[in-house]
């Protein structure tokens, strides 16, 4: 992949090399990156402020810090607090939609004077029908866009399996746990890629392209027919430049971010915590009697969002946010490794970056 950077990891150091990435920014067309106290443009309408996280994971007294609702209200009260014009949550809000509980996190979320919008994650429908999770997040379908100040969200629906006759179904009802022999999860299927392609490619606005799973990752659960979605984000930049500014996804409880053909990528971390298949011991047993997933995860001490600010004139700046290990434990501490098999580090931080696109 031509102009591909990401942030290097060293399973001995906790700190991000950012020389790979500035090289990759200069290739790319991109400049002033990682800038510190840039003054805003004159000449340029007002820039739209968003607020993002991701995989918060509310699901009452299984993993870390779902005892309450405090995490989320955090994160709404940022949002209020930097004025932003929206908030979107990139995926894995809740497990299910049904119980009492559920439906309040929801209430909460939806309260706020500023919008609220959500993108499918592949937990999302665990516990019942895509149908009524879409229902229940007011979202007209899996895959939607809309126009605001002056941009195009354009959120995508990978949660699809391939079946082994080649037939897509989404998930629903945790199917994708066990999904047959011969099929594969992770899809956009060839409807919702012609609904791309003609959103996208036709768009007047410039576009920002979200969804849970990532287009750009090569090893970790990346969608399966990403190259073909990349192929449509050329296809619109190469007819009218900047036309596709950024791309951003959740799902994998990373930080990173990434060049790739001109193109902004923003893998965003988990507002609440990483998960890992071997359990660990290193929590008190009275946190985990409350908690019972909490012996496959290790938690943040603060939710994580990143304001993220975006100019007409192709500049977009990213306003992290950070926290330390919950009880101390880092991924040493439990036995983990420190990256995943795309090479990202687990670590409790959202960086900031302030970039702007040669378009």
């Amino acid at each position: 992949m031509k102009n591909s950077t990401g942030l290097r990891c060293s399973a001995d150091s906790m700190k991000i090399d950012r020389r790979g990435f500035l090289a990759g920014i200069a290739a790319a067309g991109v400049v002033g990156a990682i800038r510190a106290g840039a003054e805003t443009p004159t000449a340029e309408r007002a820039p739209l402020k968003v607020c993002v996280f991701s995989d918060i994971h509310y699901e009452r007294n299984k993993w870390t810090n779902t005892e309450n609702t405090s995490f989320l209200e955090r994160i709404m009260a940022r949002a209020e607090r930097e004025r932003c014009d929206m908030m979107i949550h990139c995926g894995d809000f809740m497990h299910g939609v049904r119980k009492d509980w559920q439906k309040e996190y929801l209430k909460l979320y939806s309260s706020s004077k500023i919008p609220g919008y959500h993108i499918l994650g592949n937990h999302d429908q665990d516990q019942n029908d895509y149908r009524e999770t879409c229902e229940a997040y007011r979202m007209p379908a899996g895959h939607y866009s809309f126009d605001k100040g002056g941009f195009r969200f354009v959120i995508a629906d990978p949660n699809y399996i391939r079946t082994a006759d080649g037939k897509f179904v989404h998930y629903s009802n945790g199917n994708y746990f066990k999904p047959g022999e011969g099929a594969s999860t992770t899809w956009i299927p060839p409807e919702e890629m012609e609904w791309l392609r003609a959103t996208i490619v036709g768009s007047p606005l410039p576009c920002v392209v979200l969804s849970h799973q990532s287009f750009e990752r090569g090893r970790c659960d990346p969608v399966k027919n990403s190259a073909e979605v990349r192929a449509i984000f050329n296809e619109a930049n190469a007819k009218r430049p900047g036309t596709v500014r950024l791309v951003m996804n959740g799902h994998l409880h990373c930080d990173n971010l990434r060049v790739l053909d001109g193109i902004f990528y923003w893998d965003v971390n988990s507002a609440n915590y990483q998960w890992f298949g071997k359990v660990h011991d290193k929590y008190p047993a009275e946190y985990v009697a409350n908690h019972t997933g909490a012996p496959h995860t290790l938690g943040w001490t603060a939710p994580l969002s990143g304001i993220l600010t975006l100019w007409p004139n192709g500049r977009m700046r990213i306003e992290g946010s950070k926290a330390d290990w919950l009880f101390g434990v880092t991924p040493k501490d439990a036995g983990y490794p420190v990256c995943d098999n795309d090479g990202r580090e687990t670590r409790p931080v959202i960086q900031s970056a302030d970039v702007s696109l040669n378009i």
